[in-house]
C-alpha cells in the first residue's frame, strides 16, 4: 500500500485548526438580544407625611488609580471618572425621585449630613459596555441598610435612539437599586421610621451646636444613636435652629440645581462619550480575535508546511510545502498587524477621555452673598458653608455655640 502523501495528510490539520478557530470567535462573538427593561416601583398611594424619609445621594467616589499604567490597564480616564462620580448620583437621585416613594431626595457633597438617608457609592468599573457599582446604604441613627455591588451591561438601544434627551443604557442598574432600598424601607416598623426623623433632626442640630443639642441623643458602643429626649415645644433656641436649617436647605437646593443643570448638560456628551468607548472597545475586541486566529492559523500552516517539507520526496510536495510555510508567515504577520490596529484604538479611546473634560466644565454659584466655585472640591466648599451656618447661629443666638448650652432648653 503507498503512503499517503504528506501535503495530504496535513490538510486535515490545517481544516480542523481553520474550524477550531472560527468555532473560538464564533463563542466570542453573540447577537445581544432586546434587553428585558426593569422598571422602578412607583407609589400607587399618597405615603404618609410622618413617613416620608428624606435621601441624601452623595458624591461617589470616583476609584480613579493614582498610577499612569494602572488608569490605562484599567480603562480609567481620570476627567471622565470624576464627572461620572458627579453625574451617577444625579441619575440615582433622579430615579428615586420619579417613584414618589421618599421624602426630598437630593444630591450631597461627600460627608454631608441633615437627611434621614444617605447613599454613597464607589465606581468599580465603568466603560460604556458595563458598569459595576459599590452601593453602601445609611441612616442617621447609624444603622447600615445595605452594602452591595450593582452591575449590568449596557443596553445597545439607548445607544441607537436619537431622542432629545437619551435614555441612559444602564437604567436598569438603578432601576433594581431604587426596588431594593424601597423594599428596605417597607420592612422597617412604622415607628423606627419616624423616629428617624427625629434623629436627623437633632443630629444637624447637634453638628451646628454640640454643647447646645448633644444632651438629646446617645450613641451606643455600636454607634447607634437614640432620643433620650426632645425640647421643649416653643423653645427659642430650637427655633433659632429651625431658621438656621432653612438656610442650610437653600444652600443645599442651589447645590442640587447646579447637578441638575451638570447632569442635563452632561447626558448627551456623555452619552456619545460611552457609545463611541463601546464602538472601540467593540472593534478591539474584533481586531484581538481577529489577530489571534490569523496568527493560530499562520502557525499552524507553516509548522505543516516544514513538516510535510522534510517528509516529502517530491517535488510538487515540497513547492505546496514551501507555499503554505510563506503563506503561514504572511498570515501570522497580518495577525502582528492587526495587533497594531488594535494599540490605535487603544489611542482613540484615551483621546475621548481627554477631550471630554472639555464638555464638564465645573459651574459658578452665589449664595448667601458668597461666590462658591462648585467643582470636583465641592465638599470643601460645603465644609466651608457649615462653618458659616455656624457662625449665622451664634449670631442669632448672641452667644458662642459653646456657651448655648447654659440657655435653658427644656425636655419632654
Amino acid at each position: 500500500m503507498n503512503p499517503t502523501p504528506a501535503p495530504v495528510r496535513i490538510l486535515p490539520a490545517l481544516l480542523a485548526a481553520a474550524l477550531a478557530a472560527g468555532l473560538l470567535g464564533g463563542c466570542i462573538v453573540s447577537e445581544q438580544r432586546p434587553m428585558q427593561r426593569i422598571s422602578a416601583e412607583k407609589a400607587t398611594a399618597e405615603v404618609a407625611e410622618d413617613e416620608l424619609l428624606d435621601v441624601g445621594v452623595r458624591l461617589f467616589d470616583p476609584n480613579v488609580p493614582q498610577d499612569e499604567a494602572a488608569q490605562e490597564k484599567q480603562r480609567v480616564f481620570p476627567e471622565v471618572r470624576n464627572a461620572e462620580s458627579r453625574y451617577i448620583p444625579v441619575l440615582i437621585r433622579d430615579t428615586l425621585e420619579s417613584t414618589g416613594q421618599w421624602g426630598q431626595v437630593r444630591v450631597l457633597p461627600r460627608d454631608a449630613t441633615g437627611m434621614e438617608v444617605f447613599v454613597d457609592g464607589r465606581i468599580v468599573a465603568s466603560d460604556g459596555r458595563r458598569i459595576e457599582l459599590e452601593i453602601v446604604v445609611t441612616d442617621a441613627a447609624g444603622r447600615r441598610w445595605l452594602r452591595k455591588t450593582y452591575e449590568g451591561e449596557a443596553d445597545t438601544r439607548a445607544y441607537k435612539d436619537v431622542v432629545s434627551k437619551p435614555r441612559d443604557p444602564f437604567e436598569n442598574v438603578y432601576n433594581t437599586f431604587a426596588n431594593d432600598l424601597l423594599a428596605l424601607r417597607r420592612a422597617m416598623p412604622r415607628a423606627e421610621r419616624q423616629q428617624l426623623r427625629r434623629v436627623a433632626d437633632l443630629r444637624f442640630a447637634s453638628d451646628l451646636a454640640p454643647y447646645a443639642f448633644s444632651g438629646y441623643l446617645a450613641q451606643d458602643r455600636k454607634g447607634l444613636y437614640t432620643v433620650t429626649r426632645l425640647p421643649a415645644e416653643g423653645d427659642p433656641v430650637v427655633e433659632r435652629m429651625e431658621r438656621v436649617r432653612e438656610r442650610d436647605y437653600a444652600l443645599v437646593d442651589t447645590l442640587n440645581e447646579h447637578y441638575a443643570n451638570f447632569g442635563a448638560g452632561m447626558s448627551e456628551p456623555y452619552t456619545s462619550w460611552r457609545k463611541f468607548n463601546y464602538e472601540e472597545l467593540e472593534a478591539e475586541s474584533a481586531a484581538k480575535r481577529e489577530a489571534l486566529t490569523r496568527q493560530v492559523l499562520g502557525a499552524v500552516a507553516v509548522v505543516g508546511g516544514i513538516v510535510a517539507g522534510s517528509e516529502s520526496g517530491s517535488s510538487a510536495a515540497s513547492a505546496a510545502a514551501t507555499a503554505a510555510v510563506i503563506g503561514g508567515m504572511y498570515a501570522f504577520k497580518s495577525g502582528m498587524d492587526k495587533r497594531t490596529e488594535i494599540k490605535v484604538h487603544a489611542e482613540s479611546l484615551k483621546q475621548l477621555g481627554d477631550s471630554f473634560q472639555n464638555e464638564v466644565q465645573p459651574m459658578v454659584v452665589d449664595v448667601e452673598g458668597r461666590t462658591l466655585e462648585l467643582k470636583g472640591s465641592a465638599e470643601q466648599q460645603y465644609a466651608e458653608w457649615r462653618q458659616l451656618l455656624r457662625e449665622l447661629y451664634e449670631n442669632e443666638t448672641g452667644l458662642p455655640a459653646a456657651t448655648s448650652a447654659s440657655a435653658p432648653s427644656g425636655g419632654r
